[in-house]
């Protein structure tokens, strides 16, 4: 048997009432004093109140509160979160918002364990060192108030410091949450618009979780879910995005397939939407529902390492009965036909051309991309993001 190694105990609790465990799951943690962050948009929705109503009558109340993430997740919300942590003697952290709230969490969680208030301090992930924690441990506990982005369940943040044009990616288990919830109550009703472009992200996220951890079954496990899942109720989902049901079927599956995708150790694909999400307003899923078809393609052609993704697609029957030579060419066609029709009911950018993207712009993205990353990925050169780049546009 090939060896693996899958470090993800993050506990997801997701449902109607998911929020009305978090009392219980301070006090398993001993955390009777959280920081509590959060942003202008999670507090206008009324989202913060839901909060504060499942803390109400109970032990554990707020160390802090502080509600001035920014939209775009920088250096000064670290600090300031960090700041606020130590002079108010806060014993963890809970995050409510999007992915901005939680980049934040995540990286100010890695900072307080590593014994820094200066977010300069990090100027390269390998100055992380496990042996400067001086807590004996740091709950984090993230509650996602919109689509979530994936890498909540992972090992994974991202912060982009716009002063120095430089990306901050740390890849440590310092900033992994303790526990996700996914309640009903700190969701919106999301468009059909919204549903879908997330969902195809999901799906690049998952399949390509799924081919690069093929000795990995754990979080094979995790992207078979999620592509199963998104499969089979995007569709559902977008006709009936006021469906509860179907809205936390579809943010848990984005959840799932984060954790394998954000397993990966390198991965152009990853850079690539890294790059092009810090150049424009598109987030990381909505550039991969746009550019993951082009990617896909490159790869079957060249590399034919997606024969195998059939199988979570259409299940283990429908997959048996496939004759075995042409279940690459049946993984295509299946994926290719259920990525056109949502994209064509929902109405959603195929092109990165439709989303203001500059075609001249990817020489500069294919050279931050090389100089930046520096992955060993074969097919991370100049010409060939170049050459996926313009095929996307």
């Amino acid at each position: 048997m090939s060896t693996f190694n899958f470090s993800n105990d993050v506990k997801i609790l997701c449902g109607d009432h998911a929020l009305d465990n978090l009392p219980f799951e301070l006090r398993t943690k001993d955390c009777t004093r959280p920081l509590f962050i959060s942003d202008e948009r999670s507090y206008r929705l009324g989202f913060v109140k839901e909060v504060r109503r499942a803390m109400d009558n109970d032990i554990a109340g707020f160390g802090a509160t502080y509600f001035r993430i920014s939209e775009k997740a920088s250096c000064k919300d670290c600090d300031d979160v960090v700041n606020l942590y130590r002079a108010h003697d806060c014993d963890g952290i809970i995050a409510l918002g999007g992915d901005n709230v939680v980049q934040v969490a995540k990286v100010a969680k890695l900072m307080l364990l590593q014994g820094v208030g200066d977010f300069v301090y990090f100027n390269h992930k390998s100055d992380m060192d496990a042996d400067k924690n001086p807590y004996d441990s740091l709950p984090l506990f993230i509650l996602p108030s919109d689509i979530p982005s994936g890498i909540e369940a992972s090992d994974r943040a991202y912060i982009f410091d716009e002063k120095n044009n430089f990306l901050y990616n740390f890849n440590s288990e310092m900033t992994r949450a303790t526990a996700v919830f996914l309640d009903v109550r700190l969701t919106d009703i999301m468009p059909a618009k919204a549903m879908a472009t997330a969902g195809l992200g999901a799906l690049a996220m998952g399949i390509k979780g799924f081919v690069d951890n093929a000795d990995n079954p754990i979080a094979l496990a995790y992207a078979t879910g999620a592509i199963h899942t998104l499969v089979n109720e995007l569709l559902p989902a977008m006709r009936h995005n006021s469906n509860s049901d179907y809205r936390i079927s579809i943010y848990s599956s984005i959840i799932y397939a984060g954790a394998a995708y954000y397993r990966i150790e390198e991965s152009l694909l990853r850079d690539m939407t890294n790059e092009l999400s810090i150049k424009t307003s598109l987030s990381h899923l909505q550039i991969l529902s746009i550019i993951f078809p082009t990617y896909y393609k490159e790869k079957v052609n060249k590399d034919r390492v997606f024969k195998s993704v059939l199988m979570p697609i259409v299940g283990e029957e429908q997959y048996a009965l496939t004759n075995s030579k042409s279940r690459e060419i049946v993984a295509i066609d299946t994926l290719k036909e259920f990525w056109n029709k949502v994209i064509s009911l929902a109405g959603i950018p195929s092109r990165l051309q439709e989303t203001g993207v500059e075609q001249g712009d990817f020489v500069k993205l294919a050279d931050a991309v090389i100089n930046r990353y520096r992955g060993t990925d074969p097919h991370n050169n100049f010409t060939t993001i170049v050459k996926l780049l313009e095929e996307a546009f």
